[in-house]
């Protein structure tokens, strides 16, 4: 008997040509009553993602020695979706409805891809935990989506894993993930989706190892039904949510996080009564800056929410990761205050938490100067030191005038070699010689100031 992955693949490779594309949208567009052409490519969309799914499944099932094969057997697919798809003498609305799919949801599937490979292949090796929090590998993969998409993408096939075996995604993510995370959690999501409305086999799936048990060679085996493959081009949406696409019954607490308003007192205690199991979403919220912006979810309210409950829950993480937070929002804003002021609030902890983070390499110059900015205030005669070492780190004219506007804010007289030296640096740049001049005033005062000081 034929290996059912063989099949699914046949019929994955089919649809991924010209023919199968023309032969798959009219199937959509029969089922109609209205001609909407984003449905149609979503729909299509839907049928490509289900068998590249449900091809990988069974190739880790029946051929796991042949697992690297098989995917790299689709990632050719969807590498070449774009010679696969184009033909030359094909009508012109055609040519259109192919150039719309290749710029939209196209290229969303073939960036899913990596996602649905991570996830297989994780499912295939136990690499991931049955057991384990989702919650945490997505902050962490959010930490990494805009710097390493690899390693993104892999912690997100360690989630897409435990889903397959039953493990909640929170609804609150989709407020949450970066524009790629999300369309890597949506993909993940659809998936399982058409994993729980598959007829032939459980979901949740077991083991790796268990379900191999059920589909060894001997046993009985379910026809695959590739005519209802054709049949369910569109995105399932079963009678019955599947329960690990059900939300908990803290999903609606969290969200109101995002609701645009404080928390009322009800929400605020059953998530403060949620203790460690929500601390990797509150900590997500908390490092992702674009919450912060006025047309965000929640409209800024969000993070404001978050603060709150942090102060009840205090989490060991919670220093750093407001310390992160303010050195990424705008300085003086109603959201740098707030932070600034918890952070006041606790002077030990968050002074040498900031020294700590000041010694970091990757510390950019705007968070160099909130965290000064913060010293300020709670170790003041740490200040001078930590801008000296934040000096060699100021490139552009801006910083290096920020820098300086800090070191004359200090009054320390041993600020004054450093304040003409960036003066001398900043010679050449707008205003150079408007800046020149000011900071070599500055530095006069700041001599006389300081002789003033000495004679009294």
């Amino acid at each position: 008997m034929r290996e059912k992955y063989r099949e699914i693949m046949d019929e994955l490779d089919y649809i991924t040509t010209h023919e199968g594309f023309v032969e798959t949208c009219l199937d959509l567009r029969d089922s109609m009553y209205f001609y909407d052409k984003g449905l149609i490519l979503a729909g299509y969309a839907g049928s490509v993602e289900m068998l590249m799914s449900f091809a990988m499944f069974w190739a880790v099932l029946e051929a796991p020695e042949r697992g690297e094969e098989i995917f790299d057997e689709i990632a050719d697919i969807t590498n070449h979706l774009e010679t696969r798809l184009r033909a030359d003498e094909a009508a012109m609305d055609i040519v259109a409805l192919v150039e719309t799919f290749l710029q939209t949801t196209g290229w969303v599937v073939e960036q899913r891809y990596v996602v649905f490979r991570e996830m297989f292949e994780a499912y295939m090796t136990n690499a991931y935990s049955a057991t384990g929090c989702a919650d945490e590998l997505l902050r962490q993969a959010q930490l990494w989506v805009e710097k390493d998409n690899a390693k993104a993408a892999k912690l997100v096939g360690q989630v897409g894993a435990m889903a397959l075996r039953g493990v909640e995604v929170r609804p609150v993510w989709f407020y949450i993930a970066r524009p790629r995370l999300q369309m890597w959690l949506r993909g993940v999501l659809g998936a399982i989706q058409n994993f729980a409305a598959a007829a032939h086999f459980s979901f949740p799936v077991d083991s790796v190892e268990r379900e191999r048990q059920k589909w060894r060679s001997d046993a009985p085996r379910p026809v695959v039904d590739l005519r209802a493959f054709r049949n369910l081009r569109y995105p399932m949406m079963p009678t019955d949510t599947p329960e690990v696409l059900r939300r908990g019954e803290l999903d609606d607490d969290l969200l109101q996080l995002f609701a645009g308003g404080p928390l009322d007192k009800d929400t605020m205690h059953s998530l403060v009564t949620a203790g460690e199991s929500i601390k990797d979403v509150l900590l997500a919220i908390l490092e992702t800056e674009e919450l912060g912006e006025e047309d965000a979810p929640g409209e800024g309210w969000a993070l404001a929410n978050v603060i709150r409950l942090l102060s009840e829950l205090e989490y060991p993480e919670t220093v750093a990761a407001l310390l992160g937070l303010l050195g990424r929002i705008r300085p003086g804003s109603v959201l740098y205050n707030h932070v600034k002021s918890v952070l006041v609030d606790q002077p030990e902890t968050a002074g040498e938490a900031a020294l700590e983070k000041l010694k970091a390499a990757d510390v950019s110059v705007q968070e160099a100067l909130a965290l000064i900015d913060l010293l300020n205030q709670i170790q003041p005669a740490r200040v001078y030191p930590a801008l000296v070492g934040v000096l060699d780190k100021a490139v552009s004219w801006e910083e290096k005038l920020a820098v300086a506007r800090s070191l004359l804010d200090t009054g320390d007289v041993r600020a004054i070699p450093h304040l003409r030296r960036l003066g001398a640096s900043m010679s050449n740049s707008p205003y150079g010689g408007a800046v020149k001049e000011f900071l070599s005033v500055a530095t006069r005062q700041l001599r006389a100031s300081q002789v003033q000081k000495r004679r009294v």
